[in-house]
């Protein structure tokens, strides 16, 4: 995913991220707890958990690079290329905690990186290169995929889940 302007980045994320919550808000409650929305038995619940926490990573690897760090990513002791254990790993994390406490740190951790992407320069968000563990890619790079990219896969998801229910 391309992005040619700050304005559009912030846009693009919200727009994907109140459709998510509209989404989500049609859903009793009762139901966030359910297993078999994806995987092997993820609920609502773990789904929200699962988005949560690969927005901190983001901002974890955001952090790390603005002290002149390089993060280790995705995740200490996964590669990328081992995401579906890692997403395993997040579902066991998060699995037994509280409904209410997952959505207070959805609604948390959603502000706190539109306050850092709201707050970054245009350059530095859309930039190749502009902080050493991007590499040839921009900071979007990295942070789409872990916002509006990651709340449209989610959508998908529940509409097919939604879809199954009789």
């Amino acid at each position: 995913m391309k992005f040619t302007s700050k304005k559009e980045l912030v846009e693009r994320i919200d727009r994907e991220r109140r459709a998510l919550e509209d989404l989500l808000a049609s859903i009793p409650m009762s139901r966030y707890g359910e297993a078999g929305v994806w995987g092997d038995g993820w609920s609502i619940k773990d789904l929200i958990a699962h988005i949560t926490e690969w927005e901190q990573m983001f901002l974890l690897w955001f952090r790390a690079g603005e002290d002149g760090l390089v993060p280790e990513m995705p995740a200490p002791g996964f590669k990328w290329n081992e995401t579906p254990a890692l997403n395993q790993a997040i579902w066991r994390k998060h699995r037994r905690r509280a409904l209410k406490r997952v959505l207070a740190e959805f609604a948390a951790s959603h502000q706190e990186i539109r306050t850092v992407v709201v707050g970054l320069p245009q350059a530095q968000l859309l930039s190749p290169g502009r902080l050493a563990w991007t590499g040839k890619n921009s900071l979007s790079t990295y942070l789409a995929p872990n916002t509006c990219s990651h709340y449209r896969a989610a959508i998908r998801i529940l509409k097919r889940w939604l879809r199954s229910q009789p």
